[in-house]
């Protein structure tokens, strides 16, 4: 099962957020996108692939955050979802996911969700 986690950002992430936040999670990680897909991907030196993070969704509805994450917390509206995805069995890339979204967050305010 993967270890799955939702930066809900209040400002749109952009690019110089999205690469402070890479850097936050470890300066020595590889990068790779998938364009078509709107994906970063983060990898370790030796090849294993830490993380996927998908491109920022802008949520427009009031209370859709919410009713999808099944949570009971006051969700920033409108807001931005950034979803990060690591292998479940793998404890450094949950985190790489953790650091990610941290800075992520840090930068654009706003709150967290995660499987675990």
């Amino acid at each position: 099962m993967t270890f799955d986690i939702v930066a809900l950002c209040r400002e749109q992430p952009g690019p110089e957020a999205t690469i402070s936040a890479m850097l936050a999670a470890g300066p020595e990680l590889r990068v790779n996108t998938v364009e078509h897909a709107d994906l970063v991907q983060l990898y370790h030196d030796d090849g294993r692939l830490l993380v996927t993070t998908e491109g920022a969704r802008l949520v427009q509805v009031p209370g859709e955050a919410r009713r999808l994450l099944g949570i009971d917390a006051e969700v920033p509206h409108p807001v931005w979802w950034v979803e990060s995805r690591a292998p479940g069995h793998d404890p450094e890339a949950e985190a790489v996911a953790r650091r990610f979204t941290r800075a992520l967050l840090a930068r654009t305010g706003g709150m967290s969700w995660s499987n675990r």
